[in-house]
């Protein structure tokens, strides 16, 4: 059976990509030690931010990707619809 309907439909679409990735970033000391709060040194040693990098990338730190490879190994697409009072008649 066929009906007419009239409303207000909002439709979100989802994209998840997930990438293998490998190469070469740019960050800088600054962006590491706001993302973790790490120290400027630790015992003198002026590169100890280094061991803090991958901890940076995790919290969405600023970097640069200067040669970046990167293979999409899945991607999924989530749909939801949300409808305002439609208003259906037969």
């Amino acid at each position: 059976m066929k009906f007419n309907i009239e409303g207000t439909r909002t439709r979100t679409i989802t994209t998840t990509i997930v990438e293998k990735v490998e190469g070469e970033i740019d960050i800088t000391k600054k962006n590491v030690m706001k993302a973790t709060e790490c120290l400027a040194k630790e015992d003198g040693d002026s590169t100890a931010w280094y061991g803090y990098v991958d901890e940076a990338i995790y919290n969405d730190s600023p970097l640069k990707e200067t040669d970046l490879k990167t293979k999409s190994l899945s991607e999924t697409k989530v749909e939801t619809i949300d409808w305002d009072k439609p208003m259906v008649e037969w």
